[in-house]
């Protein structure tokens, strides 16, 4: 079994949640894509590291999360154990014919809460086709995504193990607002934690991408279910106050009044 380490792009932008004809997020997951655990993992590149993953070898993903305020430090994404690996062809009105592979997630795949992986990333090496090992990152401030822009294998990834750890035996701080007039100072106070050393839950990380980052309807006792599993596993839910955070029938509201049965709550600003 091999671990293989790629890069996927994250990224928030201001929406008029008011406004019916507001375009969607550009940046989409599929409407497939998990939402408890990831299904899947996607690459146009048909050589390389990303040819020579095949079934039983695991996926490691990261992204950094950028905001119009300011941006995130890299995190780990989601961990997926490659169930199977499908190469995907298709031509365009163009025929120009393009490739690409889909690794399908087996048990145990799972995503991961927003955290800064600064430490462990800068300590990563990646093991080449000639079995050379090198540091995964060229120079210190290497961006992830440039290092991991065409996915590589991991040569310690031992690391990688201990940091999902970690992460496990730290809960989750939940952060509870309006998308409507709450994003940024959710923002603020989200990048905080991360900088304490806090894992978070951020919707706009947390949650697949076709809930957080388009206007798709979900029902509301499936994702209830699920934001109020993860209040009743994290560490705190922060609520954050906004002019129209609580209002009744809101999720927030829902997020708050589960928060406060449990005793979890604490505002931002206090």
């Amino acid at each position: 079994m091999a671990d293989f380490a790629h890069y996927v792009r994250r990224e928030v932008i201001e929406v008029n949640y008011e406004d019916a004809s507001a375009p969607w997020f550009s940046r989409n997951q599929p409407d497939t894509q998990g939402f408890e655990s990831p299904s899947y993992h996607v690459t146009r590149s048909t050589s390389g590291p990303a040819k020579r993953v095949v079934t039983g070898d695991v996926l490691w993903l990261f992204s950094q999360l950028f905001t119009p305020w300011g941006k995130f430090p890299p995190s780990l994404d989601a961990k997926i154990f490659v169930n199977a690996v499908k190469i995907d062809s298709a031509s365009s009105a163009q025929r120009v014919k393009s490739h690409k592979i889909i690794y399908e997630a087996g048990v145990g795949s799972k995503w991961f809460p927003l955290s800064d992986a600064t430490t462990v990333i800068r300590q990563l090496h990646t093991v080449d086709q000639s079995r050379t090992i090198r540091a995964l990152l060229s120079y210190p401030e290497q961006h992830i995504g440039q290092a991991l822009q065409s996915m590589r294998e991991v040569a310690n990834p031992e690391l990688l193990v201990e940091w999902e750890h970690r992460l496990e035996a730290s809960p989750p701080d939940f952060i509870s607002y309006r998308l409507i007039d709450g994003t940024r100072l959710a923002y603020e106070k989200a990048l905080k934690l991360v900088k304490e050393g806090r894992p978070v839950f951020w919707d706009r990380w947390s949650l697949p991408r076709r809930l957080a980052e388009r206007r798709e309807f979900l029902d509301d006792e499936t994702l209830d279910a699920h934001l109020h599993k993860v209040i009743g596993q994290c560490r705190m839910v922060w609520g954050i106050r906004s002019a129209r955070y609580g209002e009744p029938g809101s999720y927030s509201a829902r997020e708050l009044n589960e928060a406060q049965r449990l005793r979890k709550l604490k505002f931002y600003p206090s």
